[in-house]
């Protein structure tokens, strides 16, 4: 039931995103309603052809690695696209976002490596120290 509430939350985020954006008026003052639905309901189909796909290899993944890779893919998302809101021409145009992931990966794993907790080798599980 919580899979089901999560893409319900994410399959809203897109309609409202498509709304949004599809409602701004273009420099010939039409409305791009339409298109945004159509662009929306594009990606839901080719995501339900590639959930299809690639389901099987995805469940032997674990739940952690995949909330990982989802977070450092937002933030670098999130870090290219508020530097294009700001005017900022990035180097290398839409392939500094490969970059910022990377810097992301590195840093996170980085404080995961200094965080992770350091335990005895030696002692047994559950043994007093």
């Amino acid at each position: 039931m919580t899979a089901f509430k999560a893409v319900l939350l994410e399959g809203l985020e897109v309609l409202f995103i498509v709304i949004a954006l599809g409602s701004t008026r273009t420099s010939d003052v039409r409305n791009l309603i339409w298109e945004a639905s159509l662009g929306a309901l594009e990606a839901c189909v080719l995501v339900l052809i590639a959930g299809a796909i690639v389901h099987k290899p995805l469940s032997t993944v674990p739940e952690n690695t995949l909330k990982y890779s989802a977070g450092i893919m937002l933030s670098a998302f999130g870090v290219f696209w508020t530097g294009e809101s700001f005017g900022i021409d990035w180097p290398r145009a839409d392939l500094s976002i490969v970059g910022f992931g990377l810097i992301f990966l590195a840093i996170g794993t980085t404080l995961v490596n200094i965080h992770r907790p350091r335990y005895a080798k030696s002692a047994p599980v559950g043994a007093p120290r």
